[in-house]
């Protein structure tokens, strides 16, 4: 199995923090939210917060962060250099890893048409 290399990660709080204050576009959908900010590489980073509240199991939130991480290793060529926090939403966990992908899908789509002009 390979690792998510520490490079497409954002790594530490002070990252996430960024993201979170500095939002420049915002896509979100009933499972899932996503806030971008433009970074300085050529490449996007992914941050991924799945509390308790979204999905209460550990194994279901563990579960729902691989989808997370293997939908942006698809899409992160068309990303471009952005930071990116995907948010699961409460009731993510009682949906099947389809439903996941399908919501994924839709949801980079919607951030590369809001972020194109960042």
């Amino acid at each position: 199995m390979t690792r998510f290399p520490r490079q497409v990660r954002l790594t530490g709080p002070a990252e996430f923090k960024r993201v979170f204050d500095g939002c420049r576009c915002k896509a979100s959908d009933r499972w899932f939210t996503a806030l971008a900010i433009p970074n300085d590489r050529e490449s996007p980073r992914l941050g991924l917060v799945v509390s308790r509240k979204a999905a209460h199991r550990a194994v279901a939130r563990n579960r729902i962060k691989r989808q997370v991480r293997e939908s942006f290793r698809h899409t992160q060529s068309r990303l471009g250099g952005l930071d990116i926090v995907v948010i699961g939403r409460p009731g993510i966990d009682l949906q099947d890893n389809k439903a996941l992908t399908q919501a994924l899908d839709k949801l980079w789509t919607r951030l590369i048409k809001k972020c194109a002009g960042s």
